[in-house]
């Protein structure tokens, strides 16, 4: 408020127009927002929406929890457990398929 009155005076001093009260563009300002995050909410595509993005997230950590083996084997690599059958082109973690197992 202090500045305005400070401009408003050297205005008047100089001939030229007062500056505008404070807070006159505030909601001009805040509708302007309002209508971006409109535009851009159309605009984004549905699946990189947040309750999209949330969806995904969920059902990640849930398929994690639910089943920890598929989350450690595919961090970690397949090896194939006793009874299994190796597959020539399964993924080893060091040496040969033979010693798989």
């Amino acid at each position: 408020m202090q500045q305005h009155m400070i401009d408003a005076y050297r205005a008047a001093q100089r001939g030229e127009a007062a500056p505008p009260l404070p807070g006159t563009g505030d909601v001009r300002a805040l509708r302007a927002v309002r209508d971006l995050r409109r535009f851009q909410a159309v605009v984004t595509a549905p699946a990189d929406r947040l309750p999209a993005r949330l969806r995904r997230a969920v059902r990640s950590l849930l398929s994690t929890v639910l089943n920890p083996r598929t989350a450690v084997s595919a961090l970690v690599g397949h090896r194939p457990h006793p009874g299994e059958e190796v597959r020539e082109n399964a993924p080893h973690i060091g040496g040969s398929p033979a010693q798989c197992g």
